[in-house]
């Protein structure tokens, strides 16, 4: 069951960012970052005792619970570092609307002075 579904969950992502890059709605080091993650479910699909082994070394109680651990934490990392790039963008998206602002502001009152 487990190989099943992370045949499926690779596939259906690998499928969704192919969609994305064709639509040219991602950026290439996103689509690096969904790739390597495809592939690692798909190597634990293809390999599963590296699942088995590696819950026993963690002492989890079973091998679909650290898939999922892991894969959460994966993704959390992902939004957390997604929210910085977009507070990042949101500052700059205000410092050049304020440039603007001032640009216009400057062309409007140097052709009232004239």
């Amino acid at each position: 069951m487990l190989t099943l579904l992370l045949v499926a969950g690779a596939a259906l992502t690998l499928a969704f960012v192919i969609l994305k890059v064709r639509k040219s709605e991602i950026k290439t080091s996103d689509t690096v970052f969904w790739f390597l993650f495809v592939a690692c479910l798909l190597l634990l699909a293809v390999f599963p005792q590296v699942a088995f082994w590696l819950a026993d070394v963690f002492d989890v109680q079973s091998p679909s619970n650290l898939v999922f651990l892991v894969i959460v934490a994966i993704l959390l990392i992902k939004e957390f570092t997604a929210s910085v790039e977009i507070a990042k963008l949101r500052s700059k998206v205000t410092y050049l609307v304020q440039e603007i602002a001032l640009m216009e502001n400057e062309g409007k009152d140097s052709s009232n002075g004239s």
